[in-house]
């Protein structure tokens, strides 16, 4: 295991109780308060898990249509309360009347279509979920975190946090350092389907959202008008598809 995961959990004393009362130690996942500015302005505050913080700030700065490249950004500095974005330009960045973690799209974006072509086998998207839960180490030792990864030319890449909207920020992050093709790609994580989790893979051409859990009515909209295949229920050797069906071979 990573040491530095570590970073992502502590240790408590809990009163367990089932047939009897036991004293004992558990871990629990960490969650922070820190605040985004880009150029100087403050572009939000976020509860998150305080690891992959570059990761998250590239991402997000992506899948919300703040940048189109990772060469836009200059410099990224963290410290325990704040995280400093500095983008080639000195534009101010205008902050949202509400932030996406309030369960808002934003409303002044035309939604992007997907025309990515890329289609998974079943047997690999079941085996993508089983892979990704093998690797959600915080998650295992604490049950409090949420996770994602992205999958694509070779390329396994897992990210947690406590927030299911910055666990995928995160893996978009990373999978943009990694040079992933976003169009060839698909994201498998853990949590539900709403509007605003799907807009942030079209705003990246990820054409593939397959988790374990439910979709929202809204979430299936942006889904079908995008043109993400998006996929639910995913258990037991078993999924639901929801919109798109064509991507996946079956």
């Amino acid at each position: 295991m990573d040491e530095n995961r570590n970073e992502m959990f502590q240790k408590v004393k809990i009163i367990k109780v089932d047939q009897d009362v036991h004293h004992i130690d558990d871990l629990v996942a960490i969650d922070t308060k820190m605040k985004l500015f880009v150029n100087g302005s403050k572009l939000g505050e976020f509860y998150l898990s305080p690891h992959d913080l570059e990761d998250f700030v590239l991402g997000y700065l992506l899948d919300e249509r703040y940048i189109k490249s990772i060469t836009e950004v200059k410099k990224i500095n963290v410290t325990d309360l704040d995280i400093k974005v500095e983008l080639t330009g000195n534009q101010p960045i205008e902050k949202d009347k509400l932030g996406c973690y309030d369960g808002w799209v934003h409303q002044d974006q035309d939604l992007v279509k997907i025309n990515s072509d890329f289609k998974v086998e079943r047997k690999k998207v079941m085996d993508s979920f089983d892979l990704l839960i093998k690797k959600a180490e915080v998650w295992s030792k604490t049950g409090g975190t949420h996770v994602a990864a992205v999958v694509g030319e070779g390329q396994f890449i897992v990210r947690e946090d406590v927030s299911r909207h910055v666990a995928v920020d995160k893996v978009i992050g990373a999978g943009l350092k990694a040079k992933i093709d976003f169009s060839k790609s698909f994201i498998v994580c853990s949590g539900r389907i709403p509007p605003d989790r799907v807009v942030k893979l079209t705003n990246v051409g990820i054409p593939i959202m397959v988790t374990k859990a439910a979709p929202t009515v809204e979430g299936l909209k942006i889904g079908e008008k995008s043109g993400i295949t998006l996929i639910g229920f995913l258990r037991n050797g078993r999924f639901n598809i929801y919109t798109h069906p064509h991507r996946i071979i079956l």
